[in-house]
């Protein structure tokens, strides 16, 4: 039986997929009828940043007794939110800095705040994650201010 460690490893690295995919899609043209891959990527994207988000919630509870547990809990819903917001914005550049917004300030609220229930492993791991994440962002943001490859 695998560890929960090696699962949620697997997991967080298979989660780049639909990033890495979605850009590629734009980036070559390859289109298929069912799916705009622009706006595959923003619902993704707003759907991890909004569990990213629930996370946060979740290792804030466990920790009731420090003091900025309020602003904490204010923050994850913020992110939500702002998750939320980016799929209604019908410019997908805003979206798009909107959510890399959200990736690169939620990494450094969990950096922030040392109390917070994480090991090594996942800190580690989340740094790569939102790196990889952001690039495709920018990788998307690109494409829509060049045309892309045409």
């Amino acid at each position: 039986m695998k560890s929960t460690q090696q699962i949620w490893t697997w997991l967080g690295y298979a989660g780049l997929l639909p990033f890495i995919i979605s850009t590629l899609m734009v980036w070559t043209g390859w289109a298929l009828p069912w799916l705009e891959p622009i706006h595959a990527f923003i619902s993704y994207s707003a759907i991890i940043l909004s569990f990213l988000a629930g996370t946060l919630w979740g290792r804030v509870l466990s920790l009731y007794s420090i003091d900025n547990v309020a602003n904490l809990l204010i923050l994850s819903n913020l992110y939500a939110i702002l998750a939320w917001v980016s799929l209604l914005i019908s410019m997908p550049a805003v979206g798009l800095i909107a959510l890399a917004f959200g990736y690169f300030s939620l990494l450094s609220v969990e950096k922030s705040c040392q109390n917070l229930p994480n090991n090594t492993s996942y800190r580690q791991m989340r740094v790569r994650l939102t790196f990889v994440a952001l690039l495709t962002h920018l990788m998307m943001l690109l494409h829509l201010a060049t045309g892309g490859l045409r």
